[in-house]
């Protein structure tokens, strides 16, 4: 049984290593321990790590240990992320997420009154994409909803918050 403390460092280290997973030579040189001593540690943390309940597994491939998600996890996640595939986004669509990020919440009357043009089927597969989401309503007769941005936006656009956002005075608009 190893001890708790060395199993949160290799723990660590599958993900700081990712793809690659650990070597035993890379093992070797980070603890100092012979290439038995790391292969038998390996091996006892992937016994004890597999019998978690947990979505990832260990697995051994020559002389590399990998992290990987179970199968059945992997194919759930796989379909789910296949149906939202993220493609590129239009100039139309670009332009509709900047307008509803500057003016959030905003409803679709009011894109459409900014763009000049219809815009259901751009603000559909915003929705589609998870960029945008609708929860407020407007005030006012027939209850139009509000649009605003989400944090995959945020995520995508590597920004931490919409403060992040250039000032319309800071971009060339030539």
């Amino acid at each position: 049984m190893l001890l708790e403390n060395e199993k949160k460092v290799i723990e660590a280290l599958f993900f700081i290593q990712g793809n690659e997973g650990i070597s035993l030579d890379y093992y070797v040189k980070y603890s100092g321990k012979t290439k038995i001593e790391v292969k038998n540690t390996l091996n006892i943390f992937m016994e004890e790590y597999n019998k978690r309940n947990s979505v990832f597994l260990i697995k051994r491939f020559g002389n590399t240990y990998k992290m990987l998600i179970k199968n059945d996890i992997y194919k759930n996640i796989k379909e789910n992320l296949s149906i939202k595939k993220m493609t590129r986004l239009s100039k139309a669509s670009l332009e509709t997420l900047s307008i509803i990020a500057y003016n959030q919440p905003i409803s679709k009357m009011q894109i459409e009154e900014i763009r000049g043009i219809n815009s259901d089927t751009i603000i559909y597969n915003l929705l589609e994409k998870g960029l945008i989401y609708s929860e407020k309503t407007l005030d006012k007769i027939g209850k139009p909803k509000l649009y605003e941005t989400t944090d995959l936006f945020l995520d995508i656009f590597n920004m931490e918050s919409l403060n992040d956002l250039p000032k319309i005075k800071d971009v060339d608009l030539q």
